[in-house]
């Protein structure tokens, strides 16, 4: 693997911006970080120009897979095909480690999208692609719906095939979690039904069957069994929150209210919310704006849940626009997401012996646009040139893209 400096850059660390600061990286890992670095150390430089060099975005949830797959009802594409696209647009977003988030039991998501893919087959072969030559460290979050329940024991042999990465409990029953008994009724109304019909479907709602109790806290403890930590989904509760938390969960994705992502952080859970809350400026179904979250310290972590270009731009809308101190903003989507499903031993960081997972990001106009993408050393996206190479250095020529560990 060829080793290389990246020069002339802004260097975001977990607690200082680095002007003028060099980073040497060899055979994938960063070896040093200095004001100066010896050119002839390396194969070939790149000149950061000034611009900023952060570590590379990890996002613990992100449905961009299944919208690659499917991205219109009933329009199934490849699989394979799907991952590899997905892969080429996350890389130039500045992502290096991506958690793809997976539904399991959720029927309803199925019905609309008409796909001829069982979900047998999207597990299997995202995780096979995985395992193979990829851009990025590619991940697998299931997201089990507890209404579920035939899909119950499907949940466990994926776990206990080594597919899940992060594991997550949501419940999208009506009149609770994100969807309240007003929102439901209006969105059945508005799609045709008559003010009886909806009444009567958000009955019929309440009535199903959902994993709970004792199977749930079996799930919960499979997972964390084989090191698969979990998350709870949309908590609207401090006693939600309570009732999560002593079943050991540690990480509250999209906590409902401030109230509820308040006292989830006391309690010492990773919080995390979604980037694009930030970047359009609120919940799309009124619930908790993540920006006031985010600055109240009651929400550590960002994804991008749906628009994964989210992430980057939330970064900078909240320095720029909000007055947040950058190496705290970056960390909201690199070391503290990391810190959360357990792998910021050796990645979410600029510090030297981690990997190099690293992303150069020019402010144009204020706007935020990723120029190289790296990955455990290997270039993965490049929107610049200025690329300068030592003529006396013999490089590795073998470009191969990065393998998951």
């Amino acid at each position: 693997m060829r080793s290389f400096i990246i020069s002339n850059a802004t260097v975001i660390t977990p607690s200082e911006v680095l002007q003028n600061t060099s980073v040497l990286v060899e055979h994938g890992i960063i070896t040093h970080i200095a004001s100066q670095i010896d050119e002839q150390l390396a194969g070939f430089s790149i000149d950061a120009d000034g611009a900023i060099l952060m570590p590379g975005i990890i996002d613990i949830h992100t449905d961009a897979m299944d919208a690659e797959i499917v991205p219109r009802s009933g329009a199934d594409i490849p699989i394979n095909v799907a991952f590899r696209e997905l892969e080429r647009k996350m890389s130039g977003c500045g992502f290096t480690t991506v958690y793809h988030s997976m539904h399991l039991g959720y029927d309803m998501a199925e019905l609309n999208s008409r796909s001829k893919y069982t979900r047998d087959e999207v597990f299997e072969t995202v995780h096979r692609a995985s395992k193979g030559s990829t851009l990025l460290n590619n991940k697998i979050h299931l997201r089990f719906e507890l209404s579920g329940v035939k899909a119950y024991e499907n949940c466990l042999e994926l776990m206990d095939k080594g597919y899940v990465q992060l594991l997550s409990v949501m419940d999208h029953t009506p009149g609770q979690g994100q969807i309240s008994k007003e929102y439901f009724i209006a969105f059945a109304m508005k799609m045709g039904k008559s003010a009886e019909e909806a009444e009567q479907a958000f009955i019929d709602k309440l009535a199903m069957p959902i994993v709970a109790g004792e199977q749930l806290e079996a799930m919960i403890k499979h997972a964390q069994q084989l090191h698969i930590p979990v998350a709870s989904h949309d908590d609207d509760s401090v006693e939600k929150v309570d009732y999560m938390r002593g079943l050991g969960i540690d990480i509250c994705e999209f906590p409902i209210t401030m109230e509820t992502a308040h006292h989830a952080a006391k309690l010492g859970m990773h919080v995390v919310g979604g980037a694009s809350n930030i970047l359009r400026g609120g919940s799309l179904s009124g619930n908790l704006n993540m920006k006031d979250a985010v600055l109240q310290g009651a929400v550590d972590s960002l994804c991008s849940d749906y628009y994964p270009p989210a992430i980057i731009h939330a970064i900078f809308k909240l320095y720029n626009e909000e007055g947040m101190l950058l190496p705290e903003a970056v960390k909201m989507a690199t070391l503290n997401p990391a810190k959360a499903v357990g792998i910021s031993n050796h990645t979410g960081s600029i510090e030297t012996g981690k990997d190099a997972d690293l992303v150069i990001v020019k402010l144009l106009d204020g706007i935020p646009m990723v120029t190289h993408t790296i990955v455990r050393g290997h270039m993965v996206a490049q929107a610049s040139n200025k690329i300068n190479y030592n003529k006396d250095y013999q490089p590795d020529n073998n470009l191969s893209l990065t393998n998951e560990l």
